[in-house]
């Protein structure tokens, strides 16, 4: 009888474990067409980074055979006022390379008075945004394939604090 409800503590324990951790989800990994350098996802309900999971991803492979330039937009709505979120664009060039930040937004705070409902990043030097970086090969500088942007909270997301993604764009300039 002991060992019985020794194994129902540690099943409750472990249940309670996994169910209190915060996932992470891809929404989408798209490959462009050799053509395209437009791509906008639309999101979905499941597109929301909040209690239920921390952590969204958006992916692309660009399929260029030329240096690009990759600018892309996220369009959120927002739900109470005490997480901040972090919206960033991330790159690589092969797929089992580790992810770099390209243009980090972790300033992305609920508590302004008016928290932007969009945000644009952009991966060249030309650009004005705060944490460019430059996607041209040479001089230490990376030529990324794979684009990622990246919208996460620290994992203490509140239950009123929400952030729902409506719309990522991702648009790609050859050089």
């Amino acid at each position: 009888m002991k060992r019985l409800i020794g194994i129902l503590v540690l099943l409750f324990v472990a249940v309670s474990f996994i169910s209190a951790q915060v996932t992470a989800r891809t929404a989408v990994q798209h490959t462009m067409r050799k053509s395209a350098t437009y791509y906008k996802y639309t999101g979905v309900a499941a597109d929301t980074c909040g209690t239920e999971q921390d952590t969204l991803y958006f992916e692309i492979l660009s399929n260029k055979s030329v240096p690009v330039t990759c600018n892309a937009r996220v369009e959120v709505t927002r739900t109470g006022e005490t997480e901040t979120y972090d919206i960033d664009l991330e790159g690589k060039v092969f797929k089992n390379d580790s992810w770099s930040k390209i243009v980090e937004n972790a300033t992305q705070e609920a508590s302004k008075s008016m928290y932007e409902p969009e945000t644009s990043m952009v991966d060249t030097l030309e650009a004005t945004h705060v944490g460019v970086a430059n996607a041209m090969p040479g001089s230490g500088d990376n030529f990324y394939r794979y684009f990622r942007v990246f919208v996460g909270n620290d994992g203490t997301c509140g239950n009123a604090d929400k952030l729902t993604v409506n719309y990522v764009i991702f648009k790609l300039y050859e050089r």
